[in-house]
This record gives structure tokens, C-alpha cells and sequence, in this order.
């Protein structure tokens, strides 16, 4: 029994269970599947007893209605019919993902789930064309309106479109504003419902996680309104949409709670230095415990001049957070810094695992053109390494032209002495390794690549991943050799 229900806790493909169902009751069911057709006798309940058995003993449970599948796919009106005969056939559901391409599907949801279910993602995919939308819409409403009530204990919600559409929007922010407990969210909101619906959340003592998609559309910002002491138990902010929709949540935010925020903005026009550090500095007011911090910033090419880009300046407000562990950042455009920046950053986040400051958009190409460089040493990466010793992941371009510098010099005080050292024995040891094994070096100029390789090779023992942007033959040529060393190492050669 305890085989069974290990076997049985997850099911991930529902001819499996219906598989479980002897050959005559398979055939039965199958002949009448027709698309309007119900079962037009009962099945004997003893028939139902493997199925049932096995259906008690699902934890987790993945349902892919279509309107043409496998050979154990059932209609809508046969499956409504096989599981209103018993009820509810999985009693101890706790887990469900949905996804349904066409309106009879979604008859079917309030049969699977149960007061024991906590956890729901809805897979929205539709194939109907415009003047079939509403007749979908209106079964799928019907049908989350039945699963609020046969569901109560849901906690975790997440729902995925394939595309917005202001209807469907209303249909699920009825849902959404329905299920009074939720923990956690992964939702898009939209159309006219989005300041309600955005209220109702911002209003829950129960919400600890949220991920938002929201499409603005046409939204006059000013319909917004959040209550005093908006999300009071947020821990957790995934933030997708434009800044003039975030900047009025996140100042309705105090929270000592929240510690993870992550934001992604698609903005029309390109964005003045100024907004940068209005966004990080309305973070970083919101909460006194940020330890995850994600801002990318998609806009259209700018010409921007290279004295307007922006500057470690656009950073100070995080440094108030020492706690924090995880800092990304692209704003489209390169953040100009210099090593004492870089000797500034190492001393401010020392519990940091994962930094990223380079951008992935190809503004800066243009900047290239005009004549923008990095204007980071190794010294400054040798500083950052030094003393941000759980530092794992690293993205930052600098100058490693200048490396023939640090390499001529003799000896140098801390933090610039070498990571590794010739001990008594005349044998290489390890003085205080750096534990990064990610370095994306993005589009950093490259100097002799055996030199590259040789210095990357003993700063960072442990790296497993060297990453560039664009092609460079230089730096392509410095992982080949990197790897060599690196093998070296292992086999304690060196």
C-alpha cells in the first residue's frame, strides 16, 4: 500500500488513471463520446473500485482537456458523467494544473478539485475565434465561480494567457477577488477591473508572494488607489508592467517583511537617468530587509551622451541594505563606474552571492561606437572578489587591457595580493580562493587571451562558466585555455 501510493501521489497524464478502468467500461466510454452524448446507463459502482482507489490516493494531478487527444481523451459529457457518479473522485487532491483549449473543458474543473486542494494553475488557451470568445468566457466564469466554492482552501494561485484580451481580464479578476486566502499569486491583470483588483490584493492580510503581469492598456494612472499599509504581509514582489503603474504601489508599501523584489518595465520611450534612481530609491523606501533586488528596464534606443549615462550615484539608496544577496540590474544602458566604486560596492553587501550590472539590450553598441569603455581595472575585480567571499555569480565589464599592468607589478598590499601563493614546501597553496562560478564578462575588451586565462585561472579556481557577450575570438580563445588550467589543477599538476 505504501508502493501504491508513492506511485499514485502525482499523476501527470490523465489516460493513466483512466487506464486503470477495465476494458469493457474503456469501450463503453468511448462509444459514447460523442460530442453531445451523455452515458446512458450507469456504471456499476464496483467498477469504479480500482479507479477510485487510485484516483484517492493523486496528490498532484495535471488535466489536458482538448478537443482531440490520446484514445482514453473523453468528451466533456462522458467525463462530467464518470465523475459526478462518484462525487469526487480525487478526495485528496492537493495540487492541480488545468489547461483546457476549448469552453467544454472547463465543465470539468470543479469536479477535480476539493476542500483538501491548496494549490491551482490555470493553463488559458483558446483557440475560438472573436464571436465564440464570449460563449468561452461565459462557461470558464460559471466554472471558476463553482470552483470558489468546492475549493476554499486554495493558497497558490497561478494563471498563464497566451494573449490579453480585456474580457477575459474581467472574468478572472472575478476569480481572483473571490479566493479570500490566498498566499501566493502568478496572475496577469488587466482591463477595467485592474485598480479594483490591484486594491482587493494590496488589501489581503493572508498574501505573501505576488507576481504581476499587468497590462495597463489604456489605464489613467490616477484610478489607482491602495490602502494605508498596502500588501502588510508581502514578502515576495515579481513586478511586470510600466513604471507609472509601479511607482504608485510600491510608495503605498512600508514593510520591514519584505525582502525579495524582482522588476521587469517595457517602456515607449527611453528613460531619463533621473528615473533610475527614483525607482531603486521608492524600492528601497518601501522595506528595511531587501535581500533579492531585480531591475531590468526594456526601452527603444536612445542617443544618449556618454556624460549622461548613469553612475554608481543610481546605487546608493541598496547600500542601506547590508543584508542583501542577490543584486541584478540592466537599465538598457551601461552603469558607469570606476574602481573606487567597485572597492566602495565590495564593502557594502557581504553576504552578496549573485551580482549582475551589465546590460543585455544593444543600446550599448551605439555607446561603444561612440567611444564608451569601461573604465574597471582587475584591480577593481580582484577587490570585489576579495571581499565578497560567497559571491558566486558575477556580470560586470571592465578593462582587461590594463591587466598587463597588474601583472608586471611587484608586490602589492590587500586586497590585491594574489589568490593563490608558493608555500614553504615550494608548492602552490591556496591563501583565500574566491568562490565565483559564474563570470559574464559581457562585452569587456580582452587582452592577450593566454594572460586572461591564466589570471581568471587563479583568482577563481572554482569557476565553471566564463560568458561573453557578442563574438570575440580573444575571449574564446581564453576559455579554451582556461579549461587546459583548469584540468591541470585537477590532476594536481601545477
Amino acid at each position: 500500500m505504501i508502493a501504491l501510493k508513492l506511485l499514485w501521489a502525482s499523476c501527470d497524464d490523465f489516460s493513466r488513471l483512466l487506464s486503470a478502468l477495465s476494458d469493457d467500461i474503456l469501450l463503453h466510454l468511448r462509444e459514447n463520446a460523442g460530442e453531445t452524448q451523455e452515458l446512458q446507463t450507469t456504471i456499476p459502482h464496483a467498477d469504479l473500485g480500482r479507479f477510485s482507489m487510485y484516483a484517492h490516493q493523486i496528490r498532484d494531478l495535471m488535466y489536458d482537456h482538448r478537443t482531440i487527444g490520446t484514445a482514453f481523451q473523453l468528451t466533456s459529457a462522458t467525463m462530467l458523467q464518470l465523475c459526478s457518479q462518484m462525487k469526487r473522485p480525487f478526495i485528496n487532491l492537493r495540487r492541480l494544473h488545468f489547461t483546457s483549449f476549448d469552453s467544454k473543458g472547463w465543465y470539468i474543473i470543479p469536479y477535480l478539485l476539493g476542500p483538501t486542494t491548496t494549490h491551482l494553475v490555470l493553463d488559458v488557451r483558446s483557440d475560438v475565434v472573436d464571436q465564440q470568445l464570449v460563449q468561452h468566457l461565459t462557461t470558464m466564469k460559471d466554472a471558476l465561480s463553482d470552483v470558489i466554492n468546492v475549493a476554499p482552501n486554495l493558497r497558490t494561485l497561478v494563471i498563464k494567457i497566451e494573449k490579453e484580451h480585456e474580457l477575459l481580464f474581467g472574468v478572472l479578476s472575478r476569480f481572483i477577488v473571490g479566493l479570500r486566502i490566498l498566499r501566493k499569486i502568478q496572475v496577469p491583470l488587466g482591463g477595467p477591473s485592474l485598480p479594483s483588483t490591484l486594491y482587493h490584493l494590496s488589501s489581503s492580510a493572508h498574501l505573501v508572494v505576488a507576481d504581476l503581469n499587468i497590462y495597463p492598456g489604456s489605464l489613467d494612472v490616477d484610478q489607482l488607489r491602495f490602502p494605508p499599509g498596502a500588501f502588510p504581509s508581502l514578502r515576495t514582489l515579481n513586478f511586470s508592467s510600466k513604471i507609472s503603474i509601479y511607482l504608485p504601489l510600491i510608495h503605498s508599501i512600508q514593510l520591514s517583511t519584505l525582502n525579495s523584489v524582482q522588476l521587469t518595465f517595457h517602456e515607449h520611450s527611453p528613460c531619463p537617468t533621473e528615473t533610475f534612481h527614483t525607482l531603486i530609491q521608492a524600492t528601497c523606501r518601501a522595506t528595511s530587509s531587501l535581500q533579492v533586488f531585480g531591475l531590468k528596464i526594456v526601452a527603444p534606443t536612445s542617443h544618449r551622451q556618454l556624460s549622461n549615462l548613469p553612475t554608481a550615484a543610481v546605487l546608493l539608496p541598496l547600500f542601506a541594505h547590508r543584508k542583501l544577496e542577490e543584486l541584478v540590474i540592466d537599465l538598457g544602458v551601461p552603469i558607469q563606474l570606476n574602481d573606487a566604486d567597485i572597492d566602495t560596492i565590495s564593502h557594502m553587501w557581504p553576504y552578496c552571492r549573485k551580482l549582475r550590472l551589465t546590460p543585455l539590450d544593444a543600446q550599448q553598441r551605439n555607446l561603444e561606437s561612440a567611444g564608451w569603455t569601461s573604465k574597471v581595472t582587475p584591480r577593481g575585480i580582484i577587490a570585489l572578489l576579495y571581499h565578497l567571499v560567497n559571491l558566486k555569480e558575477l556580470a560586470i565589464e571592465f578593462d582587461a587591457t590594463s591587466l598587463d599592468v597588474v601583472g608586471t607589478e611587484g608586490p602589492v598590499s590587500e586586497p590585491y595580493l594574489p589568490y593563490r601563493q608558493v608555500g614553504s614546501d615550494g608548492h602552490l597553496q591556496a591563501r583565500k580562493t574566491s568562490s565565483l562560478e559564474i563570470l559574464d564578462v559581457g562585452r569587456s575588451v580582452a587582452a592577450d587571451p593566454l594572460k586572461l586565462a591564466s589570471w581568471i585561472g587563479v583568482l577563481c579556481p572554482r569557476l565553471k562558466e566564463l560568458k561573453w557577450t557578442g563574438d570575440s575570438e580573444a575571449w574564446a580563445r581564453a576559455r579554451l585555455v582556461l579549461q587546459k588550467i583548469q584540468r591541470l589543477y585537477e590532476s594536481n599538476e601545477l
